[in-house]
């Protein structure tokens, strides 16, 4: 019998055929909340594919505790945790945590979170569009106002036509 953790995704892999293309199964998916973090592209990725300034999904705590993100939760088996580490570089590239997040039904969960260790970030860093727009096969898990911030959040083709 399986014994089943949560995962919390907040980047490409809310999207669930990114789950399968990595060999990953899940029991169930829904949206959750994180409270007092946000969505930032700022990650160092291992390899930027020659896209200087190119940034990945990452949390980080905001400076006040006010607002809060979206992601989805992932109900997996247990045994899919080293391949998640794997997908993730950890501990290389990344902490692993545990963090309590808000159901929509207001429910409280405890789910496992991947984020960036603080020397593999940039703030300079930015998404390009084409990675936001991956994002919009998630509109319907996740609120229209949160994919609207995320997909209009500035990226590397903003920051070129500013200069």
């Amino acid at each position: 019998m399986p014994n089943y953790i949560h995962w919390f995704a907040y980047d490409e892999m809310m999207i669930p055929e990114n789950m399968k293309e990595h060999g990953l199964e899940y029991n169930a998916a829904f949206s959750v909340t994180l409270s007092a973090y946000r969505l930032k592209f700022n990650k160092i990725p291992l390899d930027n594919g020659g896209i200087e300034g190119l940034g990945q999904a990452n949390i980080v705590p905001t400076s006040n505790n006010l607002g809060m993100m979206e992601g989805m939760l992932y109900e997996i088996d247990e045994k899919f945790l080293p391949k998640i580490d794997e997908l993730y570089h950890y501990p290389d590239e990344y902490l692993r945590k545990k963090m309590r997040f808000t159901k929509h039904d207001f429910s409280l969960v405890n789910a496992v979170v991947y984020m960036a260790q603080k020397d593999r970030t940039d703030d300079s860093l930015l998404p390009t569009k084409e990675v936001l727009k991956k994002f919009k096969v998630c509109k319907k898990a996740l609120t229209m106002l949160y994919i609207s911030r995320l997909l209009n959040m500035p990226t590397l083709e903003d920051q070129k036509t500013e200069s």
